[in-house]
């Protein structure tokens, strides 16, 4: 990791952890949602009041992954197990990104007309990107988990610290898996999408805190 300005590439991922945290956002706008039948990207719905604050913070978010990517790519030339990391953080940084830019119009569970609208077709072009764009970026850190526990187990583990980090980047891709397969199904088999609040929710607060860990983590073990 020395190839690399180590402690900006922290700080960005660090910033880019609390900003992609839209938990905290719900928290401060007291729990507009229902917080079991939602998913937190109706936060930036363009019919909430949220919408402007969520967006931005996907936006930011995105922006510091890919800056954090760019800067870290040496470590990649040095280093090539850490290729996929890398190309994998990038995925889900444009997704992200993306994601802020393709909101949807309204927040299906916050509306029985945007739910039959969805339900019959009508809500256009702008929620087939926002659902393209989040699989990018659910496919992106699913990627990322696997890498980083890739990485770290050739690295023999490192200590405590990086350990941890390969546990958290295991629950993410677990998690994220499963809300990809569970919204999967529902939506190929034409069943209405009943959000998993609960489970992406966790699997969010997860992403946050693997993103916040991970330069730590892999410093650590690389390190050795």
């Amino acid at each position: 990791m020395a190839a690399v300005p180590y402690r900006l590439i922290r700080n960005l991922m660090l910033a880019g952890a609390v900003l992609y945290c839209s938990l905290l956002l719900e928290a401060a706008a007291g729990f507009p949602l229902d917080v079991g039948n939602s998913f937190l990207s109706e936060l930036g719905a363009l019919d909430q009041s949220t919408s402007l604050w969520a967006r931005a913070m996907d936006l930011a978010t995105g922006v510091l992954l890919l800056i954090a990517v760019l800067l870290g790519r040496p470590a990649a030339r040095a280093r090539r197990e850490l290729a996929g990391l890398l190309i994998s953080t990038a995925a889900f940084g444009l997704g992200t990104l993306f994601d802020s830019l393709s909101p949807m119009d309204c927040a299906p569970s916050a509306s029985a007309a945007c739910r039959a609208a969805e339900a019959n077709g009508q809500t256009g072009v702008d929620l087939v990107l926002h659902e393209v764009t989040s699989t990018v970026a659910g496919l992106g850190s699913i990627a990322m988990g696997v890498f980083a526990v890739l990485v770290l187990r050739r690295a023999g583990w490192g200590g405590a610290w990086s350990r941890l980090v390969a546990v958290l980047a295991a629950a993410v891709a677990a998690t994220q898996t499963w809300l990809g397969l569970q919204t999967g199904h529902d939506v190929l088999v034409g069943d209405d999408l009943d959000a998993p609040g609960i489970l992406q929710r966790v699997s969010v607060l997860l992403v946050c805190l693997m993103l916040g860990t991970l330069l730590p983590g892999l410093r650590q073990a690389l390190s050795r």
